[in-house]
């Protein structure tokens, strides 16, 4: 009897093994403050362990599937053994078909006729009825050879078929695997980019959690009532930073609008969680997280530096102002120094 097919509990372990580790959804991984860096990192560590576990799995398919082939290989040289019987079946019952086409069908009676005495005929006539049941054996050999090989090559066919849908599944599950770990690689750089340029601040009307509106390569001092053109005095604090560099949420909040004129350019307004209105001002551009209605946790990107408006073309910067409660604007500088310095 060829040898029974293993394949489908196979197919059940694989996936069995594979979807356990891989198919539940990733959890959301946006942290919005430092609050938040805990469980975010936590999420990320039982990633990592899933990440362990598909691997393990993935190995796990492997073997199972390098056992298969091992099984495929004995079938198919069992294949070649009855394939060989089956022809050596043919060619016996060949050469008989030829041997009694040329003596003729009245050889056997011709036989008995020529022994000398009954006895001697007797014992002819049973020496042709051996030879005729060997004959029927051979012919029962050679369908019951047939009859196995038909059976093998049909299991071959359902093997190969099985090891190709445990390529494709694994495949399939590996490709789907690397999608998601970069999605949470990314994500886990996001959170962690976002959380680092955050900083918890108790300072007087200051509380809570801020970031610096600039990461890196910024200067600015405190001009808060220094003199401007037209006898204006500034009313605001200007961050230098170059062109086009990423400018963040100093706090969470709601971006409340945006606005362009000749004077300020590109301009932002985020109305914080703590109340209080913060404007950014010749901006060159603003990011997706930056548009109206948007929620955005403090470090977040959400505008790009610039020298729109009335700004030195030489020399671009965000001129930052801070409004408590919406109202009047006061010097922002204490609370941009707390931020970044």
């Amino acid at each position: 009897m060829p040898p029974r097919s293993r394949g489908s509990a196979v197919i059940v372990v694989v996936v069995l093994l594979v979807a356990s580790v891989v198919a539940p959804p990733l959890s959301p991984l946006h942290a919005q403050t430092l609050d938040d860096l805990d469980d975010a990192e936590e999420v990320v560590e039982g990633l990592e362990v899933d990440l362990d576990a598909a691997t393990d799995a993935y190995e796990e398919v492997w073997a199972q599937i390098e056992v298969a082939r091992v099984e495929l290989d004995d079938i198919r040289a069992q294949e070649q053994r009855y394939e060989e019987d089956a022809q050596d079946a043919r060619a016996a019952l060949n050469r008989r078909a030829r041997t009694a086409f040329m003596e003729g069908a009245g050889a056997t009676f011709e036989a008995l006729l020529a022994s000398d005495g009954s006895q001697a005929a007797v014992q002819r006539a049973g020496l042709v009825s051996a030879l005729q049941r060997r004959e029927s054996v051979r012919i029962e050999d050679a369908v019951a050879s047939r009859t196995r090989l038909d059976q093998v090559r049909e299991l071959v066919a359902d093997r190969e078929a099985e090891l190709d849908g445990l390529r494709a599944e694994l495949d399939a599950r590996a490709s789907a695997l690397s999608d998601r770990l970069a999605a949470a690689e990314d994500e886990a750089t996001e959170i962690r980019s976002l959380v680092s340029r955050q900083r918890r601040i108790d300072r007087g009307a200051q509380q809570g959690i801020y970031a610096c509106i600039f990461d890196t390569a910024f200067r600015f001092r405190d001009t808060w009532g220094d003199p401007r053109s037209g006898g204006r005095s500034h009313r605001g604090t200007d961050v230098f930073a170059p062109f086009d560099h990423p400018t963040y949420a100093i706090t969470g909040g709601v971006i409340q609008r945006h606005s362009n004129s000749r004077l300020g350019g590109l301009g932002l307004y985020l109305r914080g969680d703590d109340g209080n209105v913060y404007y950014y001002a010749h901006l060159n551009s603003i990011e997706p997280a930056g548009a109206v209605g948007n929620r955005v946790a403090p470090g977040e990107l959400v505008a790009r530096n610039g020298s729109s408006g009335n700004a030195n073309r030489s020399a671009p910067h965000v001129h930052f102002e801070l409004h408590p409660g919406g109202g009047a604007a006061v010097n922002p500088y204490p609370w941009l120094a707390a931020a970044c310095f």
